[in-house]
């Protein structure tokens, strides 16, 4: 009898431990929850649509990640300009900032402006007349064969990317601004330098300053 009236309070028990655990988890989800950021990235160069599209993406993933916040999602951030016919551009109101950070319910809105998109090439004449040197107690014949190979390794490309980061409180009120300008010129550069690396190279830099400045 003693047996069974324990294994009854133990089975009577496990509904109550089972609804303690979900108002747990419920509290914890409730308080919590870090801030919640609003990520537009908008361009003031040349930038072509498909690559702005990655570097949207790019930014709200690492954002997320860098800050430790909730980040708003492109639809959220697409459906809300369309709710307050505000829309992030060049320019923006105070009064639709703060139309466009109560719809998200963010805590920060946080704006990166591209303001420089390039790719240049350019000739490094010392580094085709090193291997020249290097190369001219070599065979005539050898020499060139070697010499269009110099030539190549001073052509040079560069990419460069510069960002105008801008934090907004849920008021309109600035917090925060830097700028960002970021070089992708990695070794054989004319076949894989790519403003797009470039790019989130400027925005990891600029969200590190953003993070430790919230």
């Amino acid at each position: 009898m003693v047996g069974r009236s324990m294994v009854k309070r133990r089975h009577r028990g496990i509904p109550y431990a089972i609804v303690g655990i979900v108002v747990l988890i419920a509290a914890v989800n409730c308080f919590g929850q870090g801030p919640k950021l609003a990520v537009f990235v908008q361009s003031a160069a040349a930038v072509p649509t498909a690559d702005l599209e990655l570097i949207k993406n790019y930014a709200s993933q690492r954002c997320s990640v860098i800050t430790g916040a909730n980040v708003c999602s492109q639809g959220e951030l697409m459906y809300a300009q369309r709710q307050t016919s505000t829309y992030v551009g060049n320019s923006i109101t105070v009064e639709g900032m703060r139309q466009l950070a109560s719809t998200l319910d963010a805590n920060h809105v946080v704006i990166l402006r591209i303001v420089r998109w390039e790719k240049k090439i350019t000739y490094k004449a010392e580094r085709s007349l090193l291997l020249l040197a290097a190369t001219s107690f070599l065979d005539a014949s050898l020499q060139i064969l070697i010499t269009p190979l110099g030539l190549f390794l001073g052509i040079e490309k560069e990419a460069t990317v510069a960002i105008f980061a801008t934090v907004f409180s849920p008021q309109g009120d600035v917090e925060f601004t830097t700028t960002v300008t970021y070089e992708d010129r990695p070794l054989f550069s004319l076949l894989t330098a790519d403003p797009v690396e470039a790019a989130k190279g400027a925005i990891d830099s600029a969200l590190y300053q953003l993070a430790v400045a919230l």
